[in-house]
């Protein structure tokens, strides 16, 4: 990330930040908006709420300084194949042209047959061309790659041992409806799979062990706050470049949240 654009960033951050909290005269630093976000967080009852507002405001703030890179036409529309031209593209569609007239011609034995064998020929045309810009492709990714190291992406590739992005999938809610995003699958799966505290339930002793230790007061002497100092040892071990999530956020940005708003 350019230092100019973490600046910018780090501007806008403070600037929603200020308009959140309701400031209207401008800070001379950052430390009275930070003392100001400290107590706000300490005095609210709902910590999630608070959490999620900062969280709007990280993340608009990346979108407004930030530069997003967004998926090129190539890969929208071929896929992720680096090795899918145009003339592929041709090919199937007069193929499939061929399939359905041949399909549609049900009176005519003659000519039902002369279209089932061009449909054959241009199937194994279209396998063949597939295959050559397979290799093709493949002998270019080769030529490529440096030779110097013998567990470079090509021995990766041919080994299949590249990883790939994986995405959470969907759930479907008893009521039909499935849910929209990561976050709300999470919220589902913890409501399905953590059961309802109910006290007629409590027939063993552990339950009811479990439930008297639950009703202890809160602020006991082996409860302690979490220092400013353990926040930025947590914060620094992320990599500036590695996004934790879907949302795209790295570390580097949460560091430079941090340098401002160290709470």
């Amino acid at each position: 990330m350019h230092r100019r654009n973490i600046n910018k960033f780090q501007s806008k951050l403070v600037r929603l930040a200020t308009a959140r909290v309701g400031t209207t005269k401008k800070q001379k630093d950052t430390g009275d908006l930070d003392s100001t976000l400290a107590k706000r967080v300490t005095s609210e009852c709902d910590i999630e709420k608070t959490i999620y507002e900062f969280y709007e405001e990280l993340t608009a703030a990346c979108n407004e300084s930030f530069r997003t890179q967004l998926a090129t036409k190539k890969a929208t529309t071929n896929g992720s194949e680096p090795w899918w031209t145009e003339e592929l593209t041709v090919m199937r569609k007069r193929l499939i042209a061929l399939r359905r007239r041949n399909q549609r011609t049900k009176n005519n034995e003659n000519l039902r047959a002369y279209g089932k064998a061009q449909y054959l020929e241009g199937k194994a045309r279209y396998a063949l061309t597939i295959n050559n810009e397979k290799f093709s492709s493949w002998k270019a990714f080769c030529n490529l790659t440096p030779a110097n190291n013998p567990w470079n992406k090509v021995y990766k590739k041919a080994a299949s041992k590249r990883k790939t992005k994986t995405r959470s999938s969907t759930l479907r809610k008893p009521d039909g409806t499935k849910t929209k995003d990561t976050a709300n699958t999470l919220r589902h799966v913890l409501e399905h799979f953590t059961p309802e505290d109910n006290k007629n339930d409590d027939d063993d002793y552990d339950h009811r062990r479990g439930r008297l230790q639950s009703q202890l007061p809160i602020n006991s002497s082996d409860d302690k706050e979490i220092t400013s100092a353990e926040n930025r040892n947590a914060i620094g071990n992320l990599g500036n470049k590695k996004a934790q999530g879907e949302d795209g956020i790295t570390g580097g940005i949460y560091k430079s949240a941090f340098d401002i708003f160290p709470m």
